[in-house]
């Protein structure tokens, strides 16, 4: 080791510096969506299905932010346990008319915070327009449980949405999508 600098406080706090003049650090690092979890408790699991599509296309999903701070996406766990094929997850506008109501679980069992969403499952959501597919999973194996996580996350701000659609019929799709409400 090389020299220490004193704090200047009289408590005998000490920095360390080495022989190149370089500060010794410490730190601790933590994912982002850890910390929100554990300060805020606002992360949650939104599990859906089995649902089976009644036909090519259909939405499935569908999570629409109606707070005021932006959700995030962090990723998809999906299985299908008919035929296999292609998921989209889609931007989308419209509203979402035949689905049922999920209620997200939260992932810090001390919290008694609520995401400001409306969230729903079915088998064929109506009233949505696809603005553009951000991401899609191809699930080939039955029973498989696929995971899609992006280190970008899709950001979903106040008044947008985003679905899940299977593009083929018969693709009975379970799942879990992770949202975080960003502080």
């Amino acid at each position: 080791m090389g020299f220490q600098i004193e704090d200047g406080t009289g408590k005998g706090y000490v920095w360390q510096v080495d022989s190149q003049n370089r500060g010794i650090v410490r730190s601790i690092t933590e994912p982002r969506d850890y910390h929100i979890n554990e300060v805020s408790g606002k992360v949650w699991s939104c599990e859906f299905g089995p649902q089976d599509p009644t036909g090519a296309d259909d939405y499935v999903f569908y999570i629409k932010n109606t707070g005021t701070q932006n959700l995030s996406i962090s990723d998809f766990r999906l299985s299908c346990t008919g035929v296999t094929g292609r998921v989209n997850i889609d931007a989308v506008t419209g509203t979402a008319a035949g689905g049922s109501t999920i209620t997200p679980t939260s992932r810090n069992l001390g919290s008694a915070a609520t995401v400001e969403a409306t969230v729903e499952e079915g088998v064929n959501i109506t009233g949505l327009t696809s603005g553009g597919t951000i991401f899609y999973m191809e699930l080939d194996t039955v029973s498989k449980l696929f995971h899609l996580r992006t280190t970008s996350k899709i950001i979903i701000p106040k008044g947008t949405a985003i679905a899940i659609a299977c593009a083929d019929a018969g693709t009975i799709l379970s799942g879990i999508v992770s949202v975080i409400e960003e502080e």
